[in-house]
Formats: structure tokens, sequence, C-alpha cells
């Protein structure tokens, strides 16, 4: 899907940095509320719900506390399809059903831009579910073609969709 590497990377550091956010949730924060900028998606943000205490885990190349032994195709997987190489299951609150959208070009990206990080050695307590999580979010997600720009209508879905995930929160 990318020409090249350098273009898939610029494309995933605008994902990530930008309308994605991963970083929102992924990045720890200060006591005042800020990202720590030295831990950047290194993960630790605690999600506290009546059915669950999910942490976010550390999604930068470190091999031992990150991603950093995950292929690209194993981000893409996880991303896509809520599976981590060890065949767990990815829970509350990564919106999954969303990022099953995201185009080929798009999740390639991203796995790119995250392996280019810098990795951050940062342990993280796993999540807790007190509800059981399902086997998987449907079946296997395995190509999304690129949205057609052109049509501003289903890109501008495309983007406040999958890609923001903005009508999660924004759409009753």
């Amino acid at each position: 899907p990318h020409e090249n590497l350098a273009v898939a990377m610029a494309h995933g550091a605008y994902l990530m940095n930008g309308i994605v956010a991963c970083g929102n949730c992924h990045t720890p924060k200060g006591p005042d509320g800020h990202a720590l900028a030295d831990q950047e998606l290194s993960g630790g943000f605690v999600f506290d719900a009546p059915v669950f205490r999910a942490v976010a885990p550390n999604i930068t190349p470190d091999p031992d506390t990150g991603i950093g032994k995950w292929t690209d195709e194993q981000i893409i997987d996880a991303i896509r399809n809520g599976k981590r190489p060890d065949g767990s299951i990815i829970g509350p609150p990564m919106p999954i059903h969303f990022y099953r959208e995201l185009s080929d070009r798009d999740a390639e990206a991203i796995a790119i831009y995250l392996k280019s990080l810098k990795p951050v050695r940062h342990p993280v307590a796993r999540s807790q579910y007190k509800v059981p999580l399902s086997s998987s979010y449907g079946p296997l997600v395995g190509h999304v073609d690129e949205p057609d720009r052109k049509d501003k209508i289903a890109y501008g879905r495309y983007l406040a969709g999958p890609v923001a995930h903005c009508i999660e929160c924004h759409t009753p």
C-alpha cells in the first residue's frame, strides 16, 4: 500500500500524533494531567469502570514491556482484529469495532510508525475484566480498501468513524 518507508512513517506519524491520537490513552499522565513527554505511548493510563479496570499497554517497540517483538502484521492484527500475538483478546476501551474499518494503508502506516519509535521500558499492570470477553470481534479483517478522498462525505465518515472514532462519543 505505501510507495516507500519514509512516506509510510510520515503518514503513520500524522495519524498517530493527530487524528487517531493514540497517545490520549497510551501515554501516561503526570499529577497535573499532562502527558509525560519522556514516556510517550509507554502505557499505564488506567480506565476504571464498573466491569473493568483497563490499563493501556505500552505500545513502544520495547522488546520486553512493549510491542518490540511483534511484526507489522501482528500489530495490524491487534489494531483491527483485537488479538495479541499470544491469541488473547484486547478488551475495552480499545475501539476495535471502529479500527476494523481502517484501510490497509493507514493500518500499515501506524504499524511502521510504532516500530520506528524510541523503545521505552515501562512495565504496566494487566487489565482486569469482571465480565468475560468475547473470543473475537467478528470475522478476521484481512483487507480494507482506501476510501475515495474525492467523495468528501465518504471520506469524512471514514475520518470521523474508523480513524478518529469521534462518533463513539459524539453520536447518540
